[in-house]
């Protein structure tokens, strides 16, 4: 016998600014009154102001196609991504495993048949620093029979469950973290997704961007 585990799809691959603006909308309306998930993280009120920012951006640089308005759009829609991306890990610590609860906050899902059983964590975590400012790179091992890796991250106290945020899904064994703070210690940490099932948080690993 098996189960079915349901994994939060973001829906994000190549989506536009005023598509995402759609999408974080779409979000805050599901999740208003939700009462499955009566605090989510990030709030309903952040998510609103990100994508009317996002809304006031994109509408600037339509209008003037100027180099300071693009600036502005693309940081702002940076910020939208953030939320969203932290907004489907809450989702998905939350949902229970549960479909329909996935739905209910506008997210799309992925439906893997597993059998019943646990997968290891990816080992040999290890957060590198680059020669280029805002720029970290983690590595790990692989995990044979993987189909994705959940890459989570904080920069904050990593001992506090609520600090993470789910930075990216992907099926390869390295990733670039951009855009962030010089100066500033980030820690991460991975799940591994399978036909075997969801594994455990793996060991984190910290370095300070340059």
């Amino acid at each position: 016998m098996g189960q079915f585990t349901f994994i939060v799809r973001l829906g994000t691959t190549r989506i536009t600014p005023t598509a995402l603006v759609e999408k974080g909308r779409n979000h805050v309306t599901m999740l208003t009154g939700n009462a499955a998930f009566p605090t989510p993280t990030p709030t309903t009120a952040a998510l609103t102001t990100a994508c009317d920012a996002l809304d006031a951006a994109n509408q600037a640089y339509d209008f003037n196609r100027g180099k300071t308005e693009k600036e502005t759009r693309d940081v702002a829609f940076a910020v939208l991504m953030d939320l969203i991306r932290e907004l489907a890990g809450y989702v998905q610590a939350h949902c229970n495993n549960e479909k329909d609860l996935i739905l209910s906050t506008g997210f799309d899902v992925r439906r893997i048949a597993t059998p019943l059983g646990e997968l290891p964590p990816p080992s040999n975590v290890r957060a590198l620093v680059t020669p280029y400012p805002g720029r970290l790179e983690v590595r790990w091992a692989g995990v044979p029979g993987r189909r994705l890796y959940s890459l989570y991250m904080t920069d904050k106290d990593p001992q506090d469950p609520a600090s993470w945020k789910l930075l990216t899904q992907t099926s390869k064994n390295r990733y670039t973290v951009e855009n962030l703070t010089s100066n500033t210690v980030y820690t991460f940490r991975l799940q591994t997704i399978a036909t075997a099932g969801v594994s455990p948080m793996s060991d984190i690993a910290s370095a300070k961007a340059a």
